[in-house]
């Protein structure tokens, strides 16, 4: 039997990253701040910070090609839609200033700015919320829920409804990757990949069920329903001086942004 192996259960969850290695309410909570943030300033410089710090940490962490890719296909449609839109709402409103003319379509200072803040607010938004989805395995925060008084019945029921969507995508996968073994085409236009997406789902929601099952019968032989104290695998370490400390300042950038706002709605009253 491989002793270190055993012994591994008895030592806390590490990953060998300072931002991994944080308790995942610790890191929530520096998040859901900066996030609320960023929604309430709804400037194009704070967001582009955000977006900045995310890229950093994605790089820090080892996960920045993922990152980026996520970030992308949130960025770049929106910068798009929320500029052009912009553009066609104020086209014929006066008092703008010229920014330059393509194609005979007269863009204009003013709504260009407006489309960047609308944007950006949202992309910091999202940069912070993936970086942490992705640096944060969903065990971890459901063991720091219940180490905070949420119910187990109550964390099992979120981590299972994250964990069957990945599951589920998995399968979908699998499936998809043995009909191409086959000879059948899933590959090409849209239309070709919706013929070869939909029979898929009988069998993914057969698989789901039957996972169900499986699962209901590991729960019922781990004593899940016992009312008593539970036992785990994974043991989280302690919360340091230091996770307090930046908690208290992302709350305080966070009040200190909502203060902000709203002094700039009681100037322009």
């Amino acid at each position: 039997m491989d002793r270190e192996f055993a012994y591994s259960y008895n030592n806390y969850v590490k990953y060998g990253n300072g931002w991994k290695d944080m308790n995942p309410i610790s890191k929530l909570t520096i998040a859901v701040c900066l996030g609320i943030s960023s929604c309430v300033i709804q400037r194009w410089q704070f967001g582009v910070v955000l977006c900045i710090i995310g890229t950093l940490m994605a790089v820090y962490t080892k996960i920045f090609r993922k990152y980026l890719r996520s970030l992308l296909a949130i960025a770049i449609p929106l910068l798009l839609l929320t500029t052009i839109l912009r553009q066609l709402q104020y086209a014929h409103t006066p008092g703008f200033t010229p920014l330059f003319n393509l194609l005979g379509w007269q863009w204009y200072k003013e709504p260009f700015i407006m489309s960047m803040n609308v944007a950006w607010y949202i992309i910091g938004f999202s940069s912070v919320l993936l970086n942490y989805f992705l640096n944060t395995e969903m065990k971890d925060l459901m063991l720091a829920l219940e180490n905070r008084g949420v119910t187990h019945v109550a964390s099992y029921i979120m981590l299972s409804s994250m964990q069957s969507i990945i599951d589920m995508k998995k399968s979908a996968d699998t499936i998809l990757e043995s009909q191409k073994a086959r000879g059948i085409e899933t590959d090409g236009n849209l239309i070709v990949r919706m013929k070869a997406f939909f029979p898929t789902l009988g069998p993914i929601l057969l698989s789901a069920m039957s996972g169900t099952e499986e699962k209901a019968i590991a729960m019922d032989a781990r004593a899940f329903s016992h009312e008593g104290g539970h036992t785990y695998l994974r043991v989280l370490r302690p919360v340091p001086v230091w996770e307090y400390i930046l908690d208290a300042l992302a709350v305080l950038v966070m009040i200190g942004s909502i203060a902000y706002a709203v002094l700039r709605a009681m100037q322009r009253i």
